[in-house]
C-alpha cells in the first residue's frame, strides 16, 4: 500500500439496475466531486458547479450527474455516497458512485475517475487495505471471498460467521492461552530467583486441554466439513476412450470435455463445479490411464494419479463389453480408503447386460451398469452418487468454525510444535527448548490471523479476489 487513491468497478459487468464505482484513499472525495454535479445546486451549463468539500456529510447519499471534467457533458445520473475514514470498508476515505449498470457507462465513469487522479485497483486491493489498516484480520479477509463464492446456505452461514469476527476471536483466545503459558515459562528462565518455580508437569494438562485439543478439533472440522466450503470432489477415472468425457458432459449438463473416438483426447484434468441435487460438487474428468511413451500423455496420467488422492469419491469407468480388468484392479489399489463406485459403461454393446454386474462385479464396491450413449440406467448412477455424497455430508451441519485449507495446514504445524513441547515436558528437557516450541506454535497461529503473514501469502489470498472487492 503506497498511499495512492484507487478506484474500480465494484459490481459485475453486465446490464442491470445498479452498477457501483468504488474509490478509496486520501483523494477519494476530491476526485469524486471534481466530476460530480449535484442536482440540488443552481448551475449554468458552463459552470463546473462543484459541491463544496466541507458541506459533504459522511454516510449520506447525494443525487446528481457525473460529467466529463473538460466538457461538462453528462455521462449518467447517479447517487454518490461518501464514507469518511475510519468508518469505511478500507478505513480510508471511500466514495461509491451508484450509476446505471451497463458496461459502457460504468467504463466511462471509471475512465474519468482515473483521469482525475485515481489509480486502477488490483484484485482484492480494497479488502487488502481493510486488512492492512486493521479493520479485519486475515481470516475475515478470506471470509469475504467465501461469502461471495458460497453455493449453499451452509457455506454462507459458515462464511458469515467468520466475517463477523467469531472465528477471529476464537483464534485470538487460542493464541492468548499459548502466550500466557509461554510468559510463565520465560519468566522462570529470566528470573529464576524472583519467580516461583514453575512446575512444568502442571503445564502439560493445560497444553493438552486448552491448546492441543482445540487445535485438533479445528483440523477435524476442516476434514469433516470441507464439503460445505469447497464442494464435494468427484473424479472420473478409467482407460482411454471408455466414455469418461461423455459421462462428465452428461453429469454437468454441458459440453465441458472434448468427446472423440480418438483415445487419449483428454490429456489434462477438466473440472466443472455444479450444484448437484442441491449439493455443491466439483467434477473432474481425468486423462485415460494406459501404458504410453508419449510425454504429454504421461503428464496427464500423472495428474490423474494426483487427483485420485484429492477426491472424496471416485467413479471408475469400466467397459462392460470386455472381460479383462487387470488395469482397473491396479487403479482400485491406488484409491486407498477413498470411496469408489464402479461404473460399467457400454452395456448396449454387452451380450447380456442384465447380468453384467453380477458376472463382473468387484464385490467390495458399489456398482451400476449404464450406457452413456444410449442413456441407459443414468438415473440409477445419479441415485448412487447422491447416496455416497449423503453418507459423507449428512449430519455435517457446520458446528463451530470451519478452517480453510491454508488455515488447516497452519493448525497442523502448530499442533506438531505443541506435541513437541509436551514431549519435552515429559522428558524434562530445558525450559528454553520447550519455550521455543511454544513460540513456534504461536507463529503458526499468527500466520492464520495475518499477524505474521508474508507478502507471498497475502498476494496468493488477495489475487483470488475480483477487481473491485
Amino acid at each position: 500500500m503506497n498511499g495512492s487513491t484507487i478506484a474500480a468497478i465494484a459490481t459485475p459487468l453486465g446490464r442491470g439496475g445498479i452498477g457501483i464505482i468504488r474509490i478509496s484513499g486520501d483523494r477519494a472525495l476530491s476526485i469524486a466531486l471534481s466530476i460530480f454535479k449535484p442536482r440540488s445546486l443552481p448551475c449554468s451549463k458552463t459552470s463546473s458547479c462543484r459541491f463544496p468539500l466541507d458541506q459533504i456529510i459522511s454516510h449520506h447519499l447525494y443525487y446528481g450527474n457525473i460529467v466529463q471534467p473538460d466538457t461538462q457533458a453528462v455521462l449518467d445520473e447517479v447517487l454518490l455516497a461518501y464514507m469518511k475514514a475510519p468508518h469505511s470498508y478500507t478505513r480510508e476515505d471511500v466514495v461509491e458512485i451508484q450509476a446505471h449498470s451497463g458496461h459502457a457507462v460504468l467504463k466511462a465513469i471509471l475512465n474519468v475517475v482515473l483521469q482525475s487522479g485515481a489509480e486502477l485497483a488490483g484484485p482484492g486491493e480494497f479488502t487488502r487495505r481493510a486488512f492492512l489498516n486493521g479493520r479485519i484480520d486475515l481470516t475475515q479477509a478470506e471470509a469475504v471471498i467465501d461469502v461471495i463464492n458460497s453455493k449453499t446456505e451452509k457455506a454462507l452461514e459458515s462464511a458469515a460467521s467468520h466475517l463477523a469476527g467469531g472465528y477471529k476471536q476464537h483464534v485470538e483466545q487460542l493464541r492468548a492461552t499459548m502466550r500466557d503459558i509461554l510468559v510463565r515459562i520465560e519468566a522462570s528462565i529470566d528470573f529464576p530467583d524472583e519467580v516461583e518455580e514453575l512446575q512444568l508437569l502442571s503445564v502439560y494438562p493445560q497444553l493438552q486441554a486448552s491448546v492441543l485439543e482445540p487445535i485438533l478439533s479445528l483440523i477435524q472440522q476442516y476434514e469433516d466439513c470441507h464439503v460445505v466450503r469447497d464442494g464435494y470432489r468427484i473424479s472420473i477415472i478409467g482407460r482411454p476412450n471408455i466414455g469418461k468425457s461423455s459421462l462428465m458432459n452428461w453429469l454437468v449438463k454441458k459440453d465441458r470435455s472434448i468427446v472423440t473416438d480418438i483415445p487419449g483426447t483428454t490429456r489434462d484434468v477438466v473440472e466443472e463445479a455444479v450444484i448437484f441435487r442441491g449439493i455443491p460438487v466439483n467434477f473432474s474428468d481425468t486423462a485415460g490411464v494406459h501404458i504410453t511413451k508419449n510425454t504429454v500423455e504421461l503428464l496427464g496420467i500423472e495428474k490423474t494419479y494426483e487427483r485420485i488422492h484429492d477426491s472424496d469419491l471416485i467413479l471408475l469407468l469400466l467397459d462392460a463389453s470386455v472381460s479383462d480388468y487387470e488395469l482397473e484392479n491396479q487403479l482400485l489399489e491406488m484409491t486407498g480408503n477413498i470411496p469408489v463406485i464402479l461404473v460399467f459403461n457400454k452395456i448396449d454393446l454387452a451380450a447380456n447386460h442384465d447380468n453384467i454386474v453380477e458376472n463382473k462385479i468387484f464385490s467390495a464396491f458399489p456398482s451400476v451398469a449404464i450406457s452413456v450413449k444410449e442413456q441407459i440406467h443414468m438415473e440409477a448412477l445419479v441415485d448412487l452418487i447422491v447416496k455416497k455424497i449423503l453418507e459423507k455430508t449428512q449430519g455435517e451441519e457446520p458446528v463451530g468454525f470451519i478452517p480453510n485449507l491454508r488455515q488447516a495446514r497452519a493448525f497442523e504445524k502448530a499442533a506438531g510444535y505443541i506435541r513437541q513441547a509436551m514431549d519435552g515436558i515429559q522428558q524434562m528437557r530445558p525450559f528454553e527448548v520447550i519455550a521455543m516450541d511454544i513460540r513456534d506454535a504461536i507463529g503458526c497461529i499468527d500466520e492464520i490471523s495475518g499477524a505474521r503473514a508474508t507478502d507471498e501469502i497475502l498476494d496468493h489470498i488477495f489475487n483470488s479476489f475480483c477487481i473491485g472487492k
